[in-house]
């Protein structure tokens, strides 16, 4: 498949949504998408865990850039902190595959997949799947976040 391959990530601790879109031209079509979820435990095996994950999803859809959600925390920063580490393990892993990442903010997303940077949620999982002509809003969040953070990178990068 010619075209451009770009993965998405939606980075958690507990739950990494992650999604690979493929832009040929105007056209963005979903490849595949899922979550990378663990259990409570040792946070090393749980970052051992997203980093594999991560690391096979690379070598199966072999995508030619990555992007991530820019990580905001303004209320647990404790959370922030787990969640910046899987987020660190993710990026670590994809340029290990040799891909070069970027980061867009939340409200570069919403603006990218809906016309508002200030969209909700429910709005950008409309928006998701209506571009990306799925049959039903993806879940959970992160599998859709992931989608929307692949596909505003995929949106700019038409322009």
């Amino acid at each position: 498949m010619s075209g451009r391959r770009i993965l998405g990530i939606d980075p958690g601790l507990g739950r990494t949504g992650w999604a690979v879109v493929l832009r040929k031209g105007s056209e963005v079509t979903p490849i595949a998408f899922g979550l990378i979820e663990t259990r409570p435990g040792p946070i090393g095996a749980r970052l051992s865990t997203i980093g594999d994950q991560i690391q096979g999803v690379c070598r199966e859809h072999e995508p030619d850039g990555a992007v991530f959600e820019r990580l905001f925390f303004t209320k647990n920063q404790t959370t922030g902190l787990d969640v910046a580490k899987a987020a660190g393990v993710a990026l670590a892993r994809v340029y290990e595959a040799g891909i070069e990442a970027v980061e867009l903010t939340p409200s570069q997303v919403k603006q990218a997949v809906t016309g508002n940077g200030r969209a909700t949620k429910a709005q950008v999982a409309f928006m998701v799947t209506r571009l990306l002509g799925l049959a039903e809003p993806p879940r959970p969040d992160d599998v859709a976040d992931a989608l929307a953070i692949a596909l505003a990178e995929a949106l700019y990068q038409r322009r």
